[in-house]
């Protein structure tokens, strides 16, 4: 059994969610990272990738008579967030992640309220893939030391199709090695 430290990032893809359409495996992993509609992210601005997990809350239930918990309730789980600022772009990436029409020469905000969904594929210095079908995004300009960043925070969703997990991961010799 390998073990894991995930350590911050190495790589970073998007595509669209509907380009995952199974339980994800090594080998599928493989096919989606190979595929010309799988798009790889050049720049991530120094120090801001993160992957969060909020604590989960529970309701629980104290005996008046003695003050302990003696029943737990309702049990909610923490969102999970990637979050990251791409410190160089073009308008089409501008576009596929903040929603709007991107040309080679020019982006333009769409009106109203924005709804985009991706799926992102990280792969970590330490050679793990984790891979995310289903993320709603929420992407803003942001200021990243003069320039103007993409700031993501990507939150992770349960797939549509039950079949596929919210996230997986692999060791990379995994995927390398699939057929």
């Amino acid at each position: 059994m390998a073990t894991v430290s995930a350590i911050d990032i190495k790589k970073l893809w998007y595509c669209e969610t509907t380009a995952i359409t199974a339980d994800v495996t090594a080998a599928s992993l493989k096919t989606l990272l190979a595929a010309n509609t799988t798009q790889e992210v050049q720049n991530i601005h120094q120090d801001t990738w993160s992957l969060e997990e909020a604590e989960p809350s529970q309701d629980s239930y104290k005996n008046q008579l003695t003050g302990s918990i003696y029943r737990m309730g309702k049990k909610t789980m923490g969102d999970i967030t990637i979050s990251f600022t791409i410190g160089q772009y073009d308008y089409t990436l501008k576009a596929a992640l903040m929603g709007g029409t991107g040309t080679s020469t020019s982006w333009k905000r769409q009106r109203g309220i924005v709804d985009v969904k991706k799926a992102f594929i990280v792969k970590t210095v330490d050679d793990v893939y984790i891979v995310f079908p289903y993320c709603n995004l929420s992407t803003r300009e942001g200021n990243t030391d003069g320039a103007l960043g993409l700031a993501v925070a990507a939150t992770i969703m349960e797939p549509p199709t039950t079949t596929i997990a919210p996230e997986y991961w692999f060791d990379a010799a995994a995927v390398e090695a699939a057929e």
